[in-house]
């Protein structure tokens, strides 16, 4: 389920249950975007395990980023590697991409991955074997409730395949500000992906969501149960991250998003 604005803004003021206060913060390298910088974070908890993974976004970065699509790795803390993530991949997309009547607007796409970069610039249509990949997709129990498939293969090179939160009011004509989706290749589930506007980042609003937990898991990562789009007033960044993480390991049982 999305939260928008008003709601969103509690939860970052700590008032539903699940919000998790961090005791520590670590940060990635700082990383040219445009005129700014971009940096990761982890924030853990007091047994250091991470509790929230993001990206910090300079002002100077967003009004600079122009009209030329850019893509930026960035590596992303031990503590975000610890809990099954390997880097950040943002993409600027000046003039939105496919289906342009849904995300035919600038915004950035922010990519959490579970695999190398190497992996990740593997799924490439020079392969042989792209398509069968593509086809290969994971079962549903491998994402939260009301993620879905498009319903051909659609795959997206150095990318994936996207899964969607149909249940999004975006899928129901709410203009697109920002929308959380899921990504796989030949039956994993790889990234956890915020895609946010420039326009909403520009406005300082908080934006986000709640999510469910997949029923199952095949690797030992630590899924969020909330995302979010923020500024922070006090050093002038905009954030984007995956929130309120929970370890998983295959076998486990699925966790539920506690709700007032």
């Amino acid at each position: 389920m999305t939260i928008h604005r008003t709601l969103w803004a509690s939860l970052l003021a700590g008032v539903l249950p699940f919000a998790v206060a961090a005791q520590g913060v670590e940060y990635g390298p700082e990383i040219t975007l445009g005129d700014g910088t971009l940096r990761t974070f982890a924030e853990t908890n007091a047994a250091g395990l991470a509790t929230r993974i993001g990206v910090e976004i300079t002002e100077a970065a967003l009004a600079s980023v122009g009209t030329d699509m850019l893509f930026v790795s960035a590596p992303l803390p031990e503590a975000a590697a610890a809990a099954g993530y390997n880097h950040l991949s943002l993409d600027w997309m000046p003039h939105g991409h496919a289906p342009g009547e849904l995300f035919g607007v600038p915004h950035f796409d922010v990519h959490f991955y579970m695999t190398t970069e190497a992996e990740r610039l593997s799924i490439d249509p020079s392969d042989p074997l792209f398509m069968a990949k593509a086809e290969n997709r994971p079962s549903t129990e491998l994402l939260p409730a009301n993620f879905v498939a498009p319903p051909e293969p659609e795959p997206v090179p150095a990318m994936g395949e996207h899964w969607v939160d149909i249940t999004d009011p975006v899928f129901a004509g709410s203009p697109f500000e920002a929308v959380l989706i899921y990504g796989a290749w030949d039956g994993e589930v790889i990234f956890v992906e915020p895609m946010v506007t420039r326009d909403l980042l520009e406005s300082r609003v908080d934006f986000g969501g709640e999510l469910g937990q997949p029923a199952q898991v095949t690797q030992a990562v630590s899924l969020p149960n909330a995302w979010s789009v923020s500024f922070d007033d006090e050093t002038g960044v905009h954030v984007v991250s995956i929130d309120n993480l929970v370890a998983r390991t295959p076998g486990d049982e699925a966790v539920s998003v506690p709700t007032n």
